[in-house]
């Protein structure tokens, strides 16, 4: 990107790449498994959102929160131990992703889509009485949480840790200098009326006393594990497990990773703490949302 020739121009080509998350079709088993859920309707500040209900509406509602370029049926491994388990199940697509309305989307959107779709289950007497999030979706809903009335026990998978981190790792790779990545940065804050310091650790986390179990890959590539291991430091009273092999999007089909959430959500198990910096960890600092 020629932003010394054009500054402007650069900026906003790389604002609508920031904002414009990649839109992939639905797999046959993902379609599969929307076939058997209630589609519903929620509104939002920026679109209607496709939703499915599994299960019997009177049932405690779990939510899942899909992460950047991903779809609600993504968690297709755990909705049937979910049901199992008796939860009703809440899947949905955030705005501009899969069947919801819209065509840009952020940490803002996710977060604002969230809390449509619980104030939606608490205006017809759901309760929520857990959530599941997948990277960006993980971080939606910490900063859910910070506003929110409730309490649900929350499982993060592969949660990042810095939005202004992941901008600089994107402005590096468009070229971008550092003084258009913070004008890059402060138009997106002045369009969305958040400013990104709220989502930054550790003070995008402070009084938040849900329960939380931070599940990370040591072989994720697109957010690294000192991601999640950080989020779950700076989460009081965090649980954390650590996986090998699966990588950033395998997380969310394991059989171990579901069993290890439905414990949690249940309270069947008492999960360890992370480790502190100390006690084995390899690196020294969080490192940047990718």
């Amino acid at each position: 990107m020629s932003s010394a020739l054009a500054p402007a121009a650069a900026l906003d080509k790389a604002t609508r790449l920031f904002l414009t998350p990649p839109r992939f079709s639905h797999t046959a088993r993902e379609r599969e498994l929307l076939s058997i859920g209630v589609r519903y309707a929620v509104a939002s500040p920026y679109g209607t959102l496709a939703a499915w209900r599994f299960g019997h509406e009177a049932r405690p509602a779990v939510l899942l929160s899909h992460g950047w370029g991903g779809r609600g049926a993504q968690f297709r491994a755990s909705v049937p131990r979910l049901l199992e388990a008796g939860y009703q199940v809440i899947a949905f697509d955030h705005v501009a992703h899969g069947h919801s309305e819209g065509h840009e989307a952020s940490l803002v959107h996710f977060v604002r889509g969230v809390d449509a779709v619980a104030r939606d289950l608490e205006a017809r007497g759901v309760t929520v009485a857990g959530a599941i999030g997948h990277s960006l979706g993980a971080a939606a809903l910490g900063a859910w949480l910070r506003g929110a009335n409730v309490k649900p026990r929350v499982v993060l998978l592969a949660p990042p840790s810095s939005i202004i981190r992941y901008s600089g790792h994107f402005a590096r790779m468009l070229g971008l200098p550092e003084r258009l990545r913070r004008e890059m940065q402060s138009r997106i804050e002045r369009r969305l009326g958040m400013a990104w310091s709220e989502f930054e650790l550790p003070g995008a986390l402070q009084g938040i006393d849900a329960p939380a179990l931070v599940i990370h890959d040591t072989a994720d590539k697109d957010v690294p594990y000192a991601s999640g291991l950080a989020v779950a430091r700076a989460w009081k009273g965090a649980r954390f497990v650590a996986t090998t092999g699966l990588g950033h999007r395998a997380i969310l089909r394991s059989d171990t990773v579901v069993a290890d959430t439905l414990d949690f959500l249940r309270d069947e198990v008492r999960f360890a703490p992370p480790p502190g910096p100390r006690e084995g960890f390899a690196f020294a600092a969080p490192a940047p949302l990718l």
